[in-house]
């Protein structure tokens, strides 16, 4: 399939139905620092005690991923945030926060964002996007701002790694919130399942935040909470970077299970891999792995954990694995072609084009999994494939979000 034949199907996009939609649980504001070669010189930036943020910088530039780093020390984040509090600008973040503002701009009616002790600014961004909010602080003590600091770099600063394709990306700085923090009290629990019952898709991240088998024990049960009193109830889990192997177990022990789709990329995909399947342990985390490889994998990865849905989302194409007996393969590549289409309007580049690589890597995909039953979907004997070169946004200014925006358009547009 050439580049013309995926023009058509983006110009045919149809339109797409919206299903009232709750957004979960981290959410927080972002500080959007553009890293440039004057920023890397500066002498606040060779400071001793930037030396590991400087150190883990780099290495997110050179290979080009979306890392990020969990700061477990509160006073030196707090040094963190301090010598940056001049730096940059400050918008929505958190995965929660970023799909809620999103998803209600699409013209979801009913976008509501649960969360626990969001400050000021937090909730009046949120307000003004139409977002209802759930906090689920408990007392009546002040709630501050939580700010996240965000490093977007575009290619050329560094040399990147053998393999890697140059493009814009960004390093995450966090601190470490409360595990409680994705979990919903229990008190009143029962109420508020019954308070939820309209809503038919929940966007889901902050997971690794948990520590211990209890913690991931509870938060699976929180899922199961919201899923009690709607049938059609479908939970989507937003993944990131963690490479704590507790973290990695609890997740694939606790969540998957009670998950029906995820979204992640292909690092998060091969993290996944190594604590599922053994024979991929010895695969490095950033090892680059070809097309055909990204989609066994999470092709692996569904039938492992039984998800009804997986999203991969990599540079140049998007891959959407679906449980055939629950697929409906013309109404996924619609929203999947949408969801495309949209982050790379978000994206604000200069001007966009379909993916050359896109189109390479889905000629590879075709060869080992073809024929196509529709443009862009193969189908084994239990799943249904879906694959499509994405609209790359040139020359963008914003890369902060960008998955989190992809992945909750696709998911709410979906039916599964």
């Amino acid at each position: 399939m050439d580049s013309r034949i995926w023009k058509k199907l983006y110009d045919n996009i149809s339109s797409l139905p919206y299903s009232p939609t709750i957004v979960g649980f981290n959410v927080n504001l972002d500080r959007i620092i553009t890293v440039d070669t004057e920023l890397l010189r500066s002498d606040l930036f060779n400071l001793p005690v930037l030396l590991e943020l400087r150190s883990r910088l780099l290495h997110s530039m050179q290979t080009c991923t979306a890392e990020e780093w969990f700061v477990t020390d509160p006073l030196m984040y707090q040094q963190f945030t301090h010598l940056f509090a001049d730096y940059g600008h400050l918008v929505i973040g958190g995965q929660a926060g970023i799909a809620a503002v999103h998803l209600s701009s699409l013209g979801i009616s009913d976008v509501l964002c649960i969360a626990h002790s969001v400050g000021p600014d937090t909730k009046k961004i949120l307000d003004n996007a139409g977002v209802r909010l759930l906090d689920l602080k408990k007392g009546n003590g002040t709630s501050f701002d939580t700010i996240h600091l965000i490093f977007e770099y575009p290619p050329g600063l560094v040399p990147v790694a053998d393999g890697v394709i140059p493009r814009n990306n960004r390093f995450i700085v966090s601190p470490v919130h409360a595990p409680e923090s994705v979990l919903i009290p229990g008190d009143n629990r029962h109420a508020f399942s019954a308070g939820i019952s309209q809503y038919t898709r929940a966007f889901l991240s902050g997971y690794q935040y948990l520590k211990t088998d209890e913690e991931f024990r509870q938060a699976a049960d929180s899922i199961l909470l919201l899923k009690k009193n709607n049938a059609l109830m479908r939970i989507h889990i937003e993944c990131v970077s963690v490479t704590d192997d507790t973290i990695i177990k609890g997740f694939i022990h606790h969540i998957l299970p009670v998950a029906d789709s995820i979204g992640l990329n292909e690092h998060e995909l091969v993290l996944l891999l190594k604590d599922l399947d053994s024979h991929n342990a010895e695969h490095g985390i950033f090892e680059i792995w070809s097309p055909v490889q990204l989609v066994k994998g999470a092709l692996e990865v569904c039938k492992k954990s039984g998800l009804k849905r997986l999203h991969l989302h990599t540079f140049g194409y998007y891959v959407l694995v679906l449980r055939s007996d629950c697929a409906q393969a013309d109404v996924s590549l619609n929203a999947l072609l949408y969801a495309a289409q949209t982050v790379a309007r978000a994206a604000q580049g200069t001007h966009r084009e379909i993916s050359s690589a896109g189109i390479a890597a889905y000629e590879e995909v075709d060869k080992k999994f073809g024929p196509q039953i529709l443009p862009g979907v193969f189908r084994n004997d239990t799943h249904t494939i879906l694959m499509i070169p994405t609209i790359i946004a040139r020359n963008i200014t914003k890369s902060s979000g960008l998955g989190d925006i992809l992945s909750s358009s696709a998911f709410v547009a979906d039916w599964f």
